[in-house]
């Protein structure tokens, strides 16, 4: 999959993999070659050092990106998958269980919205929006790191929760209600990284968290760029511009303190290089755990209240700003 701001990169690419199907040993050729790459590094840096608001939304979205399976293979041996919410059924959207990170060596509650891989995966997977029975799983294993004394790494990667009939004759509401609840009284650290996608309360459920990084590339927002511009302007295509508005990249949750770290992506975006993506989200895992280890659960319980309190402003009537 090509995105149209990566036309001029691809070009190139297709430019330089042809000349040297034909160099053979011309030095002419080779030259051209050399000048052309010279030229591709330069496109790179000036694409994607200047990416707006929408474009990293896209990036975001790439169907290549690594997403739950690949974190979950690269990073943690011995993961132990728990399936089900005790009430309906399971729903593959989201997957959790026990795992051991490679990093450190910690031992965890490992959850991510799970997009899978190909067209039957993403299928079964509802392109990882959870139905309530998901988010009812995913309070089911906050509960058990809780009893367990594990910290719990989230992994988050959704467009949004299922907001389709069934889903709200099956409490969808309720069950993100209930997640968050959770979140605010477990008594052992919650980390979360946004991996790519963190749209609504979909996203919300799973990462009110001690710590919250996003990679480069993610974004978070309430509501997608393309819904915000239906509502607001009665134009999904005017979805750049509702970008734009919601300050939903990762720089701005950082400037507005939501999140505590961005995390680097390689040049043009993770999944150009996986590899690397996914190792530095692991070496943050380490770091962060290794610094929760010891905090007592009353001190991350008062820390997380404090933290949430301290997210937002308001306008007095008289003008002035107020937290």
């Amino acid at each position: 999959m090509i995105l149209d701001f990566e036309r001029p990169i691809k070009d190139f690419e297709e430019r330089i993999a042809e000349l040297r199907r034909l160099a053979g040993s011309s030095q002419e050729l080779r030259e051209e070659i050399s000048r052309l790459e010279d030229a591709l590094g330069a496109a790179k840096k000036r694409i994607y050092s200047n990416l707006s608001p929408y474009q990293r939304v896209q990036v975001a979205r790439h169907p290549e990106r690594p997403n739950f399976r690949a974190y979950r293979d690269a990073l943690t041996d011995d993961f132990y998958e728990l399936s089900g919410d005790r009430l309906f059924g399971d729903d593959p959207a989201v997957r959790g269980g026990f795992a051991r990170l490679r990093h450190g060596g910690h031992n965890v509650v490992l959850i991510g919205h799970d997009k899978g891989t190909d067209v039957k995966s993403r299928v079964k997977g509802n392109f990882g929006m959870a139905h309530p029975e998901g988010y009812r799983k995913v309070k089911r294993l906050y509960e058990l790191a809780a009893r367990l004394g594990m910290p719990t790494v989230v992994l988050v990667d959704t467009p949004g929760a299922f907001a389709g009939r069934e889903a709200e004759e099956r409490g969808q509401a309720w069950a993100i209600s209930a997640d968050l609840m959770a979140l605010a009284t477990i008594p052992v650290p919650v980390i979360s990284v946004i991996i790519g996608e963190g749209c609504s309360g979909g996203a919300l459920a799973m990462c009110a968290a001690d710590y919250v990084g996003m990679l480069e590339n993610s974004y978070l927002s309430v509501i997608a760029p393309e819904a915000c511009a239906s509502i607001i302007f009665r134009d999904a295509g005017r979805a750049a511009e509702a970008a734009e508005a919601l300050k939903l990249t990762a720089r701005d949750m950082k400037t507005h303190g939501i999140v505590d770290e961005v995390l680097p992506e390689p040049l043009g975006g993770a999944h150009n290089e996986p590899e690397a993506a996914v190792e530095a989200v692991g070496k943050s895992l380490n770091r962060v755990l290794s610094g929760l280890a010891d905090t007592d659960p009353e001190t991350l319980r008062e820390v997380r209240y404090e933290r949430y309190r301290r997210i937002g402003a308001y306008a007095s009537e008289n003008g002035l700003a107020g937290r």
